[in-house]
């Protein structure tokens, strides 16, 4: 009698990949920002006079600048579904109207899930839409965070060169400078993965061999991203479209600059546009580090780092960045929500696609280590 094949047992989920302790490193994340923060402003003071002293902030600010802000996002969202119309090209011409509530679904998405899930759930609802293969869709966006990254860094450097603020210093320039350095490195490599990718990722793949203490696993997935990233680029080698490319990235992060600024004035602080793009690349790189949904906690700290170098009014930092960071989260959150209820998906359909992504990683991962 010929017995049945043996069902394969499901592999077990490791316990680093677990929703409970990426939460609860978010949480761990967000808690240290937030008491950092706090210490950086008490300056010995209690907590209620802390606090008396932000509510007073706040009491005192001019929310008038709320209409330009609305107005300065929808323009920022509305240029990154633009670029990313530029990015899917190799795949079809999609109108920017199409590609604008999938991005307001991510981005809402990532205010209220961790690890930057609304990246995924974007790419979801787009393929569902549009009947779109996943992985080139997927691709796109590993094409757009390249772009971020270079006109983030663009803009930080610029920032840290020309600020002169900086100058009356000699520790903290000089400690600018070397940041600037290391800025202008970082941009020239993301330059070189834009231009030449494929001998890139060969070299960026070689050097990642070399490195001691990385699991095999998490090798193949930084490759596998590069080399997606690669496979994109090869259909973007079209000089026009680069430089549209290019240009809608750094026109869209001086945007959120000028939001910035106008949060700070709200609160009498009058920042230049230099101060404010370094505002931005910390920022930026600093809500990438895991932390609770929405970066509660990440935003308020970043803000100070920066801005304590150029105020002693930290009670106002702090408020000023919470303005900031609520002036967004709400209105892109409640619009990107709207967009996804529209679409007629619900939680579950991304959560069990999630998983299946999930799955085909962790087989892919027990391939690598089996072959080596």
């Amino acid at each position: 009698m010929v017995q049945p094949p043996a069902e394969s047992k499901p592999t077990p989920k490791k316990w680093y990949k677990s929703k409970t302790f990426s939460f609860g490193v978010g949480l761990i994340v967000t808690i240290c920002c937030l008491w950092w923060a706090y210490l950086t402003i008490a300056d010995g003071r209690p907590f209620g006079e802390v606090m008396r002293q932000i509510g007073g902030a706040f009491a005192q600010a001019n929310y008038w600048t709320l209409l330009p802000i609305w107005l300065l996002l929808f323009v920022f969202y509305w240029i990154k579904a633009w670029r990313w119309r530029m990015l899917l090209a190799p795949l079809g011409d999609f109108r920017t109207g199409r590609l604008f509530p999938p991005v307001m679904i991510g981005f809402a998405f990532n205010n209220v899930l961790p690890a930057h899930l609304g990246e995924f759930v974007r790419v979801f609802v787009f393929s569902k839409q549009e009947r779109q293969p996943f992985t080139p869709v997927l691709t796109s966006v590993v094409l757009e965070r390249v772009l971020d990254i270079i006109a983030i860094l663009g803009l930080l450097m610029l920032g840290l060169v020309f600020v002169p603020d900086l100058n009356d210093n000699e520790q903290i320039r000089q400690m600018m400078l070397f940041a600037a350095g290391f800025v202008s490195v970082a941009l020239l490599g993301a330059a070189a993965y834009l231009i030449w990718t494929k001998p890139f990722v060969s070299l960026f793949e070689w050097c990642l061999n070399w490195v001691p203490l990385i699991p095999t696993g998490l090798k193949e997935k930084v490759t596998r991203m590069l080399e997606q990233g690669a496979d994109g680029m090869s259909s973007l080698k079209s000089g026009r479209l680069l430089v549209g490319l290019l240009f809608t990235s750094f026109l869209q992060w001086a945007i959120n600059g000028f939001v910035i600024a106008l949060a700070l004035r709200s609160f009498g602080f009058d920042m230049s546009l230099w101060v404010c793009c370094i505002v931005i690349g910390v920022t930026a790189f600093g809500v990438t580090i895991p932390s609770t949904p929405g970066y509660f906690g990440v935003i308020q700290a970043c803000f100070l780092l920066v801005l304590q170098f150029f105020t002693d009014d930290h009670d106002g930092v702090v408020a000023a960045s919470i303005y900031y960071h609520m002036a967004q989260w709400i209105p892109v959150t409640a619009l990107g929500m709207l967009f996804f209820l529209r679409t007629g998906l619900h939680v579950s359909d991304v959560e069990e696609a999630k998983q299946e992504a999930t799955v085909g990683d962790e087989q892919s991962d027990t391939a690598v280590v089996t072959s080596a």
